[in-house]
């Protein structure tokens, strides 16, 4: 049991961002491109229902990104680096479009996995993340004005009906009708996305038509002028708290001062930030909200009733102001280097690490898109490049000199069948390769054995079988035997560590390595080694086993990349 047995195993200092969270920044960056292209021109046009548009935007975009990249939890994550990405923003009201990109990923998450990656998961996702935009709306207006909005909203739709002539006497019946036109759209979009693109496997991954990458900078930091305050943080979601719980029952002369000097004390301190105030809108929609109670609540019949109606409106005017400054102090003040580094501690490292690089790519991708043609007459070509160009980028990042060659596919996919034909590839003639891969014997149509093949040698030895008895060491409906095991951390012992071409074939990584098992406890001197390394992981695993050992890599798919395309990539990989 001591050849085979668990050991702890020497874990470098590396840091590496896990595949999925890689595949999801990627993603995430090229969304939030589209929304800083599409959202700026839809915003200052004011186009009616833009956030819908936007949200099948992103559905379009999560859908065919998952086509190229099927793993589970890959919406969620997406959804939260683009939102996250919403936090460096500028802008003073960052929290709602940030909870509507999250919740659009969520809910799309939850109904595919419902419904098993089937067609009807993603129609109904798409729907119901589409529409979650209006509910969003709904909440965010009766958060910023309270109930009142409610009444306001009911006599400005009658004195539309009396004006246009059309029979209505249910005011949410539009609400209602918005609601099912969001819903059949979100479900359109999604339909069509999941049956324009089934397969990702037509499209082309070209050599990187991208500038060097800048130097890595961590964006989530604290501006050199901008000081924070994790005590403010706290004042302003008690203000938050204590202003939406107790506002109402205050006067209006009283409310408002209170209201007006915590206004003006977030001038004093985010001046640089609080730029919103130096826009009109903000100003003409408070004023239109004031005028349309007065009108509307409290009616002409009499100068009382018009007071009424423009106490109300002022009323939540004034509610309006407290919630817009509350939420932009809240948005600044969590980028406090104190209360990121808090949620690092809680786990929530990996989310920042994805934000940071994120940012790194979205220039890049900004340019990529200005330089395709026609983007708009052929919207799902430049779709395919776009997916093409971040699987191409995320190659790229894996690392300028990784130590690890990850190849990776389900069985069946040819993982062997490639490691085979990279050791006989004339490109890679110098190249002295040692280690193991492990070969499979078929009994009606499935694989009954595995053998393991010293590369340098030719020698092998039974690796596992699926007949009795029970071993030990399981994985799936295979029972590992000793020898073979034995044999493997035998060839890995035996590979001198300094030697400059040559790689290191360990076919293939799995749950039992996981556990410091199998070759897992083997591996030590290789991992803490400066040895060049080829691995054959399975996609479920690949996160695992990246986060296991920390080291740079390059993941190749087997069924997307080619034997001269991962033999060139090689040759750089011993430069």
């Amino acid at each position: 049991m001591s050849a085979i047995g668990n050991k702890n195993l020497s874990q470098p200092d590396a840091k590496v961002l896990p595949d999925i969270w890689l595949k999801a920044a990627m993603l995430g960056s090229l969304w939030a491109s589209i929304e800083i292209i599409l959202g700026s021109f839809l915003h200052n046009l004011h186009i009616p229902l833009s956030g819908t548009f936007l949200a099948s935007v992103g559905l379009i975009l999560m859908i065919n990104g998952y086509k190229l990249w099927p793993v589970k939890g890959l919406f969620w994550r997406t959804a939260l680096v683009t939102a996250a990405m919403k936090s460096i923003s500028p802008s003073a009201i960052i929290f709602g479009p940030m909870i509507g990109i999250f919740m659009e990923g969520v809910i799309l998450e939850i109904m595919v996995r419902l419904f098993r990656r089937k067609w009807l998961g993603f129609v109904l996702g798409g729907a119901l993340a589409v529409s979650w935009s209006l509910f969003q709306k709904i909440f965010v207006l009766l958060m910023t004005y309270g109930p009142d909005f409610v009444k306001l909203y009911e006599q400005l739709y009658f004195m539309a009906s009396r004006s246009f002539g059309f029979e209505g006497d249910a005011p949410f019946d539009l609400v209602r009708a918005i609601f099912i036109i969001d819903l059949s759209f979100g479900a359109l979009v999604a339909g069509l996305s999941y049956r324009r693109i089934r397969s990702q496997s037509s499209i082309s991954f070209p050599e990187s038509k991208f500038d060097a990458a800048p130097k890595k900078e961590n964006l989530l930091v604290a501006s050199a002028t901008q000081p924070y305050s994790v005590l403010l943080f706290l004042v302003n979601l008690v203000v938050l708290i204590l202003g939406l719980t107790y506002l109402n029952d205050l006067s209006i002369l009283l409310g408002g001062l209170l209201v007006i000097t915590y206004v003006s004390i977030n001038i004093f301190r985010y001046n640089r930030s609080l730029k919103r105030l130096k826009r009109p809108q903000l100003w003409i929609q408070l004023i239109a909200m004031m005028g349309l109670s007065g009108l509307l609540l409290g009616g002409w019949d009499s100068t009382a009733s018009l007071l009424i109606g423009l106490e109300t409106g002022v009323a939540m005017a004034i509610r309006a102001l407290l919630v817009i400054f509350t939420f932009s102090a809240l948005s600044i003040e969590m980028r406090s280097p104190v209360i990121l580094g808090w949620f690092t501690r809680l786990g929530m490292g990996v989310l920042f690490d994805s934000i940071s690089l994120a940012f790194e790519v979205l220039p890049r991708l900004l340019k990529r898109v200005s330089e395709i043609n026609g983007i708009w007459r052929h919207p799902f070509r430049t779709l395919s490049q776009l997916l093409a160009a971040l699987e191409d980028l995320r190659v790229e990042h894996h690392s300028e000199n990784p130590r690890v060659i990850i190849i990776t596919g389900n069985p069946g996919d040819g993982k062997t069948n490639m490691i085979k034909a990279l050791i006989e590839n004339e490109s890679l003639e110098g190249v002295d390769f040692h280690g193991f891969y492990s070969m499979g014997d078929w009994v009606e149509n499935e694989r009954d054995t595995y053998r393991i093949i010293d590369i340098q040698s030719q020698a092998s030895e039974l690796l596992c079988e699926r007949k009795e008895p029970v071993s030990e060491w399981r994985a799936g409906p295979f029972n590992f035997r000793r020898p073979g095991l034995e044999f493997g951390c035998k060839v890995l012992d035996s590979i001198p560590v300094a030697h400059s071409g040559k790689i290191v074939v360990i076919d293939e990584i799995g749950h039992l390595e996981l556990k410091d098992q199998g070759w897992g406890h083997c591996m030590s001197d290789l991992v803490n080694s400066k040895t060049r390394m080829i691995w054959t992981v399975r996609p479920s695993l690949l996160d695992a086993v990246i986060a296991k050992w920390g080291l740079d890599y390059k993941v190749f798919d087997v069924k997307k990349y080619t034997e001269t395309q991962i033999s060139s990539s090689i040759r750089s990989f011993l430069m």
